[in-house]
């Protein structure tokens, strides 16, 4: 499979663990004033990755997540995703604070 070209660039997937935290109502609805309010949204602190450094090389501001009980089945849950688009022939990026492998 040949991966998918998106304005010249090589689409890749990006993973890193992340804690979903709880901000004041007001924070939220403010947040979800300058985006699509039919979205759900979550507030996550990336585990080892600033906002701005995700920022820089992922150029936007939404995630896919994989929720999990624990950091352990975090970890693998983490591990299968990269594995499979890996061997899907997509570029596979692990950042931050990730046990995978």
């Amino acid at each position: 499979m040949e991966p998918r070209l998106y304005h010249g660039w090589k689409t890749a997937r990006r993973y890193g663990r992340a804690t979903a935290v709880e901000l004041p109502r007001a924070e939220t609805e403010r947040r979800w004033k300058m985006t699509n309010p039919e979205w759900p949204i979550m507030h996550a602190v990336l585990h080892g990755v600033s906002r701005d450094q995700m920022m820089a090389r992922h150029k936007a501001n939404h995630i896919q997540v994989a929720y999990a009980p624990n950091a352990e089945l975090a970890d693998k849950a983490l591990a299968a995703k990269a594995a499979m688009f890996d061997a899907m022939g997509l570029q596979v990026h692990l950042c931050g604070d990730v046990k995978a492998g």
